[in-house]
C-alpha cells in the first residue's frame, strides 16, 4: 500500500468516526406547533419529537413571545420520544419561539429552538 493509499484510508476512517458521533446526539425530529408554522389558534400544549428518548432529568422546554417569556406548564416526557408542556393561557397574535434543551442515549445536553406564529382566524 502506497503512502497515498494509507493516508487516504486513515482520513476516509477518521471522517467515518465522527459522523458516527455527530449522528450518537440527540437532535430535533419534528414539533407541534410544526417549525415556521403558522397557526390560526393559540395552542394548547407544545410538544418536541426527538431521534432519541429525551432524558427527563435535563429536559426543559420554554416559550418567548412578543412581550418576552411566557409562562408554560412543567416540562415532561410525552410518548414516542417526546418532550411536552402545558400553554395555560391563550396566546395572542405574534411569532413565538420555543427552546429546548435534553439529553440523549450519550447523556450529551443538546439544545435547539424554532419558531411559530399565532395569526388571528379570518
Amino acid at each position: 500500500m502506497t503512502r497515498w493509499s494509507r493516508t487516504l484510508v486513515v482520513t476516509l476512517a477518521f471522517g467515518l468516526a465522527a459522523a458516527a458521533l455527530v449522528s450518537a446526539h440527540m437532535a430535533y425530529s419534528k414539533s407541534m406547533p410544526a417549525k415556521d408554522a403558522t397557526v390560526t389558534e393559540s395552542p394548547e400544549q407544545l410538544q418536541v419529537w426527538f431521534t432519541q428518548e429525551p432524558e427527563p432529568a435535563v429536559s426543559r422546554l420554554s416559550l418567548e413571545g412578543p412581550g418576552g417569556g411566557i409562562p408554560i406548564g412543567e416540562t415532561q416526557t410525552g410518548g414516542g420520544k417526546s418532550l411536552v408542556a402545558a400553554i395555560p393561557s391563550p396566546l395572542e397574535p405574534g411569532t413565538y419561539t420555543v427552546s429546548w434543551r435534553s439529553a440523549g442515549d450519550d447523556g450529551h445536553v443538546q439544545r435547539g429552538d424554532f419558531s411559530f406564529a399565532v395569526r388571528a382566524a379570518n
